[in-house]
């Protein structure tokens, strides 16, 4: 078991990598508040990955706690897309019954200020885990044998996965039942990345796929690792600028929210499995991780498939306001989610 818990949180990491991309770049809002971590892979060389790690390595988890607060305050100050973000989201949540039951009170910036550490609490966990420190870690996993049971057929999928908690249950499968995984990545340097986790730990069956919205080549490489027999790791809840005419407005906590229709069009037009993954934080070092099938194998007639895309992304935010309204704090989607509701 300390060998799957170790990888379990280890994909936390490309979680934080791939978000780099996205809140680096000036024309995506929310970026400030998790550039503290997430910025130094797109700004820097890998020597400022390698300085943490031996931070961590050295001075043990202390001081990488110790930094977090710091961190944390610097931006919660400094950026103030990223507060507003979530506070509109912690407030949206709140207006619901459920939501209201979980918070307890109004959000405030002390609540805001929590769901940033929080972010940063996952980071530090994922610390623990590339330093070789998995055992640490406990994670209670629910919902695995469905794929194993598609490894054992020797038949790839995509696994559905959200800005949630670590969003990363996908790095624990690959070495707990030895698939082959493919995380999309917005990011430009996921060579560079993947150059870098292969240095900390050699030999892992998983890789970042650099990936451009309307990119006929990535979808072409994403059918063959499928047909590989491997996984492709997706996160279905944010829609970029390039991809809103493949898009949908449905129900999310109460308001109208857009989500992507591609990583659904996908899955109709291969007919591979769809898998929802989860990893969420419960408490100091513990996670939950979560595996469920969220589409059956089959192919979706082409005249069919709109319709279909569009079901499974109000299935999609469903699931997700579920998630949301069990773990308040661990969604961490910094940036104006229901700005079409302004902009109309």
């Amino acid at each position: 078991m300390q060998g799957s818990q170790t990888e379990k949180l280890s994909s936390a990491r490309d979680a934080w990598l791939e978000r780099a991309a996205e809140f680096a770049r000036p024309s995506e809002p929310g970026s400030a508040g998790r550039r503290a971590w997430t910025g130094i892979a797109e700004r820097g060389s890998l020597r400022a990955l390698f300085l943490i790690q031996w931070i961590y390595r050295h001075l043990g988890r202390w001081a990488v706690t110790a930094l977090l607060t710091p961190i944390v305050a610097y931006f919660f100050v400094t950026g103030g897309a990223a507060r507003r973000a979530s506070r509109e989201y912690l407030r949206t949540l709140f207006a619901t019954p459920l939501g209201r039951a979980r918070l307890g009170r109004r959000p405030t910036w002390r609540q805001v200020y929590r769901h940033l550490y929080e972010f940063a609490e996952n980071i530090a966990d994922s610390m623990t885990v590339w330093s070789g420190d998995g055992d640490r870690i406990r994670i209670d996993e629910r919902g695995n044998e469905h794929l194993l049971e598609l490894v054992r057929k020797g038949r790839g999928g995509i696994l559905l996965g959200a800005h949630l908690g670590s969003t990363d249950m996908l790095r624990v499968l690959s070495k707990q039942t030895g698939i082959v995984l493919n995380v999309l990545s917005f990011t430009r340097h996921a060579a560079r990345i993947n150059a870098f986790f292969d240095q900390l730990q050699p030999g892992l069956r998983m890789r970042l796929i650099h990936f451009e919205p309307g990119s006929i080549s990535v979808a072409l490489e994403i059918k063959a690792a499928i047909e590989r027999g491997e996984f492709v790791g997706i996160l279905g809840d944010r829609v970029w600028e390039s991809e809103r005419g493949r898009s949908v407005q449905v129900p999310f906590l109460g308001r109208r929210a857009r989500f992507p229709l591609g990583p659904f069009l996908l899955q109709a037009a291969l007919g591979c499995p769809m898998l929802l993954s989860t990893c969420v934080r419960t408490g100091h070092g513990r996670y939950a991780a979560s595996t469920e099938v969220f589409a059956a194998a089959g192919v979706v007639p082409r005249c069919e498939r709109a319709k279909y895309a569009e079901e499974l992304a109000q299935r999609y935010a469903a699931a997700l306001e579920r998630e949301c309204l069990r773990t308040p704090y661990q969604w961490f989607n910094f940036f104006e989610f229901w700005r079409d509701e302004v902009e109309r």
